[in-house]
């Protein structure tokens, strides 16, 4: 059975549908997986960027190799339709990710949280943000207990985005989320303008893209981490035994090649 997650938060602006372009294409192809997005999204970000920027890029590759195509697929969707995606036979996919409205409020949104087996939750380490954030992940602590009397498998995750290594605040965030007794990540994401290219085509841990777009070897090592542990807390399957050594063996294409 599919894997479903979704990343939520109750309030705009934390980079929950850039985590989940971040993450999808690495989950796809360096890893393996068979991935649906449904993006419930009123921005629709994640489509928009398939349309908009990775459409022509697929239009060009097609011209050498015309079998090329997304490495995951983008659905989008109205939060009272994703049940019937879920429970339909025929979507085999290891993981559908569910990208939730950017207030996580009223009864749709409720409903969409209790049919995840997870919920990611960005975590922003702004003062300001800090104290929504824990109201948010005290309500999904209130499901997951309710969960559990129902012998139903539920989790919530806060995940570290935008970090700023040194800063006070971050450690504070870290603090404030373990004395309130609510998961988190161990691993995280930088503040790095390589995630806002996140693309729905190329991987942020391929070499060449990676280095078109800005990142480091630095950014792909907080990308695989955070895979890594997402891996590891959902029981995923790991179609490729060994992604490090598959990504050093990859030739660093020159940047200028990825359109």
């Amino acid at each position: 059975m599919s894997k479903v997650i979704s990343f939520a938060t109750q309030k705009g602006g934390s980079g929950k549908s850039t985590l989940a372009l971040v993450l999808a294409a690495p989950l796809a192809i360096e890893y393996g997986l068979k991935i649906a997005i449904l993006d419930c999204d009123y921005q629709q970000s994640i489509v928009k960027t398939r349309k908009q920027l990775d459409e022509p890029s697929l239009a060009i590759l097609r011209e050498s190799d015309p079998a090329a195509d997304y490495p995951y697929d983008v659905f989008p969707m109205s939060l009272k339709s994703i049940f019937d995606f879920i429970d339909n036979p025929e979507n085999d996919y290891d993981l559908i990710i569910i990208d939730i409205p950017g207030r996580a409020d009223g009864e749709d949104v409720f409903n969409a949280l209790t049919g995840c087996d997870a919920v990611i939750v960005p975590l922003v380490s702004d003062y300001l943000d800090r104290a929504s954030t824990a109201e948010f992940m005290g309500i999904l602590e209130a499901l997951k207990k309710a969960a559990d009397k129902a012998e139903v498998d539920f989790q919530y995750f806060g995940l570290a985005t935008k970090r700023i290594s040194g800063r006070r605040e971050e450690k504070e965030m870290d603090d404030y989320i373990d004395e309130l007794g609510l998961s988190r990540f161990q691993s995280y994401l930088s503040h790095r303008m390589v995630y806002s290219r996140a693309s729905t085509l190329h991987s942020l841990l391929t070499p060449a893209y990676r280095n078109y777009a800005g990142g480091t070897k630095d950014s792909s090592e907080e990308i695989r981490r955070v895979c890594d542990e997402l891996i590891e807390k959902l029981d995923l399957p790991r179609r490729k035994a060994d992604v490090e050594a598959e990504l050093e063996e990859t030739t660093d294409t020159n940047p200028t090649e990825i359109k």
